[in-house]
């Protein structure tokens, strides 16, 4: 019996009423499709960030993605909530850019803070936002930042986070000890952004620069899971800080235009768990 089937007959024994029926339908969901022709800023920030697999990824190789467990889709879908509803208040005031989508002539538009569909018509409860895609053609880099506002001051960039015990475990865990796990006291103690969210929105302020559009600033809004509070940092572009990132890009497209495997930066010879992933693929 292979992993996948276990975790789907399991489901139901752990859980013997309506929670282990929510379980076993999310496990046989396909899994969120992810573009694999470009590199993804979130996965380029990480310490762990693997050449090799992103190598064999924008070649097309395959990779075995699970679907999430009941508590870790409930957290991706708590997370698009807060993300739902900082962007519905901007709408409201007027100043959300990028691009929407209507669910009446499914026809796609850019505009701020649309009141209509600007090719059918239709009222703005039909006008879903599809957040702002950012990308450079030479590196193959691609993101999508949270909103692009509009009308407050200069341009900016935002970048919505929810924050939970989970976060602070994997993104700053000296903080979570110093502060003896107190997820509270911990969250206070938070003076700047994550140092991955720092670097993803660097990037994505450079992905800007190379689109010729002028927004040289990103907002982080952090919310608190547990009790809904709130912290802003503003963060001016500084392409210092990820022009290494960039570099390491380019070699990565360089070597998919000559066919020729990177050895892992990670595990070397051996490989790492990013590139053994692949299914096939010879990581020695």
């Amino acid at each position: 019996m292979n992993a996948e089937l276990k975790r789907f007959l399991e489901a139901k024994k752990t859980n013997p009423r309506l929670v282990g029926d929510v379980e076993r339908h999310l496990l046989s969901r396909a899994p969120e499709a992810r573009s694999t022709t470009v590199l993804h800023p979130s996965e380029m920030v990480k310490k762990d960030w693997c050449l090799r697999a992103s190598y064999f990824a924008l070649t097309g190789a395959t990779v075995k993605k699970e679907a999430p467990n009941l508590r870790l889709q409930s957290i991706f879908d708590e997370g698009h909530f807060i993300h739902h509803k900082w962007q519905t208040w901007f709408r409201e005031m007027g100043v959300l850019h990028g691009q929407w989508h209507c669910l009446v002539c499914s026809k796609d538009m850019f505009a701020t803070s649309p009141v209509v569909c600007l090719n059918c018509g239709a009222k703005s409860l039909f006008l879903n936002y599809s957040e702002v895609t950012l990308a450079d053609s030479e590196t193959r880099i691609q993101g999508h930042t949270d909103g692009w506002i509009k009308g407050i001051g200069n341009d900016c960039l935002i970048e919505i986070k929810s924050i939970g015990a989970g976060t602070l475990r994997f993104e700053a865990p000296d903080l979570l000890a110093k502060n003896e796990g107190d997820v509270q006291k911990a969250w206070r103690s938070i003076k700047r952004p994550f140092n991955t969210h720092l670097l993803q929105g660097q990037i994505y302020l450079e992905l800007m620069r190379r689109m010729l559009q002028p927004v040289d600033e990103i907002v982080f809004l952090y919310e608190l899971k547990a009790d809904q509070d709130y912290m802003e940092f503003t963060i001016k572009a500084d392409f210092g800080m990820v022009e290494e990132i960039f570099e390491k890009a380019k070699l990565v497209c360089a070597a998919v235009e000559a066919k020729e495997p990177l050895e892992c930066n990670i595990g070397k010879k051996s490989g790492c768990k990013s590139c053994q992933q692949f299914g096939g693929e010879d990581v020695a």
